[in-house]
């Protein structure tokens, strides 16, 4: 379990929380992240989830989602609906099976919940390398913040964990920080290039990011071509 991290990003009630530290202490995780939280106070937690020790003692807050997903190896968007050019799927059960394997192996593997009233945008999807449905009632969809993590979490801890683990990586991927440093540099060759011609080439930027998390990296792969388009930067701008 220690290999998988519940973020939530812009939770906006203190009970919301508080339900989901409970949720998580019903089914044994403990790695809670939050992005931009409402305030709150440890009590308010308690009032609803009895004990809370175990999260709260790790809790970890955080100013933006790119300082949370940093470290994150592998990011899973929850989603109620699929999203086009992006990879979505609802086989609940084989993902859990095989994000456990992932997460015993090559973790951390965070679990990304969007604000209660909108959810997970666009923008912060990109970033995931796979986005989950629920298969819930198709005619009522929507669940709250807290039942959404209970079900996760729950699928998560009914897989019975492997008992020999799956070789590692022969190279370790890269994380949430790398694939930003080379979606930034994606962002500075299109400027030195001149190759938005009107506008500011946000639709452009995002299918890049998408691109970048489908590609699955590693941390030197990453390396590799952030490297590349630095100097192909350098030389553009010096040759002007």
């Amino acid at each position: 379990m220690n290999g998988i991290v519940v973020i939530l990003h812009r939770p906006q009630d203190p009970r919301n929380i508080g339900a989901v530290v409970r949720a998580m202490l019903n089914t044994g995780f403990h790695h809670l992240r939050l992005v931009e939280p409402v305030p709150f106070d440890h009590a308010a937690i308690a009032a609803v989830a009895h004990r809370p020790e175990l999260v709260l003692e790790q809790l970890a807050i955080y100013p933006d989602l790119t300082s949370a997903l940093a470290d994150i190896h592998h990011l899973v968007g929850l989603s109620d609906r699929p999203h086009s050019g992006l990879p979505w799927r609802n086989d609940v059960r084989q993902w859990a099976a095989e994000t456990r394997q992932r997460a015993a192996s090559a973790g951390p593997v965070g679990l990304l919940f969007g604000a209660e009233g909108n959810g997970l945008s666009r923008a912060e999807l990109i970033r995931c390398h796979e986005i989950v449905s629920l298969p819930v009632n198709p005619a009522y969809p929507t669940l709250n913040l807290a039942q959404a993590v209970l079900l996760t979490l729950y699928e998560l801890q009914q897989v019975t964990p492997p008992s020999v683990l799956p070789p590692p990586p022969a190279e370790p991927p890269a994380t949430q920080a790398e694939l930003d440093q080379l979606a930034a540099m994606f962002d500075q060759l299109i400027t030195a290039t001149a190759f938005v011609k009107s506008g500011e080439g946000r639709s452009l930027r995002q299918r890049l990011r998408a691109i970048i998390t489908r590609a699955d990296l590693s941390q030197r792969d990453a390396a590799i071509v952030t490297a590349l388009l630095r100097e192909a930067v350098r030389q553009i701008t010096r040759e002007r």
